[in-house]
């Protein structure tokens, strides 16, 4: 699953949301009742689970509103991960939350949401995601060494576009034009990237640069 933008996830997740979410948690739990003898853990499972997904579902409440409430935001986010840290619920709220404080300017608020999903999420596609999304943050604050160390040299082909225009993008922050090209050229040749007019920008540029010097 691999968005281009911060608000097709959003709406992904809400039609997801809308279609699966209480299915998914009934199914859950009445899977685990079939096994004898853990009554007690499928009703603490599934007060847990229940939780959860009530606190998410308010987060896209939350998003829905014109105006965010970003207090609000954090806030469940912060619960959501303290109720089921493995769960994508808890990641998929922290990555909302980290986008509308990128939008504030709140960038170290996005930072703290963003480092939460790279250390806690159990999916490797949402792990790739918040790493490509810290590296770019790291790079806002100045950190673009920080940045490209977040950015992995293996990876699922479906991600190479976004994770080698951010290195591109850090290469050139770090003062690697050279690198900066190879990679920016990498993702062009993906033939998945979100904004193709941007990309053959700064590899035109970059070409031209190194022409001239």
């Amino acid at each position: 699953m691999d968005f281009e933008t911060e608000e097709q996830q959003v709406e992904a997740l809400k039609e997801w949301w809308a279609e699966n979410g209480r299915a998914v948690i009934v199914g859950v739990v009445l899977g685990a009742g079939l096994i004898g003898g853990w009554t007690l853990w499928k009703n603490a499972a599934e007060k847990a689970a229940l939780a959860a997904s009530d606190t998410f579902s308010a987060s896209l409440d939350v998003l829905d509103k014109e105006e965010t409430d970003i207090t609000a935001l954090n806030s469940l986010a912060e619960t959501v991960s303290d109720e089921q840290p493995k769960s994508l619920y808890a990641s998929y709220t922290r990555l909302a939350a980290a986008r509308e404080a990128v939008e504030a300017g709140d960038i170290e608020q996005a930072k703290e949401h963003l480092a939460w999903v790279v250390d806690n999420s159990k999916q490797e596609e949402v792990t790739l995601i918040a790493q490509i999304r810290l590296a770019r943050v790291e790079g806002a604050l100045g950190g673009a060494e920080a940045g490209l160390k977040l950015l992995p040299e293996s990876y699922s082909e479906s991600f190479t576009a976004l994770i080698e225009e951010a290195r591109g993008d850090l290469l050139v922050a770090n003062g690697d034009a050279s690198a900066a090209l190879s990679a920016y050229q990498k993702a062009q040749d993906s033939g998945n990237v979100a904004n193709p007019t941007a990309l053959t920008m700064k590899i035109n540029e970059l070409a031209s640069a190194d022409e001239s010097s």
